[in-house]
């Protein structure tokens, strides 16, 4: 009895450890050493600063044709799921859910516009449509904000400005007085040029889950430093300040980024509250 005792505590503790990894909040779930060729991120885990509490993460379940099938937001701090979308396509169109959708270029597969509502939380509230521009190289460089009730008339312009491969400053304007919305200016470690790491549109929140796992173009060469955002009230006045550090990161091998801690504010662009980011990744 002793014997056989000894032989299913291993399998005890292995059966535990793999329903608590169910929305891998313990770790990143890749090997360390060798992710694989031509990955992307297929979740961010978030846990306390010292990387000892989970909070939660982020997740997509991407298929063996690259597309997203299920992506999740899910609380560990009260083992619940936050937001879940089960993404559905037809032809140039993956719908998010009854309301809302995004439309792909055909050629090169990025996203070009997005129809959705001003309110997600509100199905009756106004609906919008957002015109994707990108330049020669790929990069996404200008977001237009319309009403679908006043097509050509948008009412709000983010423009991205990019030095050397990495988008360093962003700004947002409200296109119906002229006053801005928003800016933010980005650093960069010159030394650290991951493989497809993170999207950073620093004026996105709503729909950051959906930005990091479908495709708005080239991401930045390097990996980011520090992010600065700044949000204005009316007249161009400040209102507050966002700013967060990103410091030790752990590689890969073969160049991708296993773990960063961000420090200072949350960012929703990301999306992730600060604390230790780790991530895991799908390869084709």
């Amino acid at each position: 009895m002793k014997k056989i005792a000894v032989l299913l505590l291993p399998f005890l503790i292995f059966l535990l450890f793999s329903c608590q990894k169910e929305y891998s909040l313990e770790n990143g779930g890749n090997n360390p050493n060798i992710i694989g060729t031509n990955c992307r991120i297929a979740k961010i885990v978030y846990r306390d600063s010292a990387g000892i509490v989970a909070k939660g993460s982020v997740a997509d379940i991407i298929n063996t044709i690259d597309q997203s099938t299920n992506i999740t937001v899910f609380d560990s701090l009260t083992a619940s799921i936050d937001y879940s979308s089960i993404p559905s396509y037809a032809g140039d169109t993956i719908h998010i859910n009854a309301d809302e959708y995004y439309l792909v270029n055909p050629s090169v597969k990025n996203i070009r516009q997005f129809h959705g509502l001003i309110d997600p939380t509100n199905p009756g509230s106004p609906q919008i449509d957002i015109i994707y521009s990108y330049d020669g190289s790929g990069y996404l460089v200008n977001k237009s904000y319309a009403l679908t009730s006043a097509p050509g008339s948008p009412y709000q312009s983010v423009d991205y400005t990019y030095t050397g491969g990495n988008l360093t400053h962003m700004v947002s304007n409200d296109l119906t007085v002229g006053d801005k919305i928003a800016d933010a200016d980005i650093t960069y470690y010159s030394f650290l040029a991951p493989q497809n790491f993170l999207y950073i549109f620093p004026d996105e929140a709503s729909y950051a889950p959906f930005t990091q796992f479908l495709n708005f173009g080239k991401k930045p060469l390097n990996a980011v430093q520090n992010l600065i955002i700044k949000y204005y009230d009316p007249g161009n006045i400040l209102r507050v300040t966002a700013v967060s550090s990103f410091t030790n990161y752990t590689q890969s091998v073969d160049g991708y980024i296993l773990s960063v801690v961000m420090s200072g504010s949350d960012q929703p662009c990301l999306p992730a509250p600060a604390g230790k980011l780790l991530f895991s990744y799908m390869c084709k």
